[in-house]
């Protein structure tokens, strides 16, 4: 038998209260890098201060992830409950995909300076409807977890797998393709950061759902 979900042992560790809301604060701070990025890259918004909306809050997301660890040791160090090892499993998996976000974030941003000046409708055509998704995708995400809401964290496992293959089968399309060389590279590296932030997403919705033992791991009935 696996060991408790998230929702279990969150009803039953007031400690865990304190690294979810931080936990919260990260994925917040991911949701907001994400949406300067995607207007910049995507719709091509000026790029105004890339150290602030992109960098600094990366940094702020490090910083967040190294107390929550250093939390986790603590409370592991004074043995006060069964549970607190089932729950560290929990928030160090989260905290490694919160931080794992922001690095692709950044990694996004950085395909703006080898995307062609001129009219970004090529992107906007292709991504728009996608990058729309993953926003809707980041606030479910984040609500699910920091509410413990099972069902919504179904919905956004179902969805990020989906959204997974989609981008796949559309990086086919694109290397069959005719668009110029430039363009087309440009938006496989978005479609393959795309791919890694929804699995992410996935991640962490598990942690509500599955047992502490299937974290990062989900298949839909009928799946191999």
């Amino acid at each position: 038998m696996g060991l408790g979900s998230f929702m279990d042992l969150f009803r039953s560790d007031n400690w865990s209260a304190e690294l979810v809301e931080k936990i919260n604060r990260m994925l917040a701070l991911g949701a907001d890098m994400y949406a300067y990025t995607t207007n910049v890259v995507i719709d091509g918004a000026p790029d105004d201060d890339p150290q602030k909306q992109v960098y600094d809050r990366d940094q702020k997301i490090n910083r967040i992830e190294r107390k929550i660890r250093r939390r986790v040791v603590s409370r592991l160090a004074l043995g006060e409950g069964g549970s607190d090892i089932a729950s560290a499993l929990i928030f160090t998996n989260v905290v490694k995909d919160g931080e794992r976000i922001g690095d692709y974030i950044k990694n996004l941003h950085e395909v703006n300076a080898m995307i062609a000046d001129g009219d970004r409708k090529l992107y906007q055509e292709r991504l728009g409807d996608t990058t729309r998704t993953i926003a809707d995708l980041f606030a479910k995400a984040r609500q699910a977890f920091s509410e413990s809401d099972e069902e919504l964290a179904g919905l956004v496992i179902k969805r990020a797998k989906s959204e997974g293959r989609s981008y796949e089968d559309a990086i086919r399309d694109i290397t069959m393709g005719d668009l110029p060389t430039r363009d087309a590279v440009c938006l496989v590296l978005i479609l393959r950061f795309y791919k890694r932030l929804v699995a992410h997403m996935s991640n962490i919705a598990t942690t509500v759902v599955m047992p502490v033992d299937m974290i990062d791991f989900y298949d839909e009935p009928g799946e191999e």
